[in-house]
């Protein structure tokens, strides 16, 4: 990262948040309706996480029709993984000392509607520009997604690091669109395209 940057956009899940509880209920849901009949589709997965409506209304753009017990059991499983969600120790921190320098921040996930909440929740202190792939009706690496970065945030893609824990969707694609971009690695030694701890990416800008 270099002094030009104005912005510095992090993955949600996996490089800030993790999870206690991983119960995979919407992966419950679609094996079920593989079970019962339906067969799986190519863009089931980047449907469901760019279809912005109630669960129930994404499943139906699916067609799938999960019978109420098995819905009851989805919503209960979500609110144990919502309740379970914390932060990582090194997030706080570096997001504290990026905002006391003036650096903006900004958080850019792939994530079905219900995980959306967890910002307001773990992170009410932060002035974030959110980018979810159930708003903007893209998922990483796609363009657009990074595009609407660039657009709803005024800042040049040159002065803009994405920092995440996925190479394609948190590295690779935001060097091919012209971000700086670091792969996050917890544990390793930081390197020019890698990074060990959130706390390195402080170390980037000085």
């Amino acid at each position: 990262m270099t002094a030009t940057t104005q912005m510095v956009v992090f993955d949600l899940y996996g490089t800030l948040v993790r999870f206690g509880v991983p119960l995979h209920p919407y992966r419950a849901i679609l094996s079920w309706a593989r079970e019962t009949g339906r067969q799986p589709r190519l863009d089931d997965a980047r449907r469901l996480l760019t279809t912005d409506g109630t669960p129930e209304q994404v499943f139906a753009a699916l067609d799938i029709e999960p019978p109420r017990e098995l819905i009851r059991q989805f919503h209960i499983d979500i609110a144990k993984e919502l309740a379970s969600l914390s932060l990582f120790d090194d997030v706080l921190p570096t997001l504290e000392r990026l905002n006391q320098a003036g650096i903006r921040l900004a958080v850019c996930s792939n994530l079905a509607k219900p995980y959306g909440e967890v910002v307001d929740r773990l992170l009410p202190q932060f002035e974030l520009l959110r980018c979810f792939s159930y708003e903007v009706g893209a998922i990483k690496p796609e363009p657009k997604i990074y595009e609407w970065l660039v657009g709803y945030s005024g800042v040049a893609k040159e002065s803009i690091t994405f920092v995440g824990d996925n190479k394609v969707a948190d590295y690779q694609g935001p060097s091919d669109f012209g971000f700086k971009a670091f792969h996050l690695v917890r544990g390793v030694k930081a390197g020019s395209q890698r990074i060990g701890s959130l706390a390195d990416v402080s170390e980037f800008i000085g």
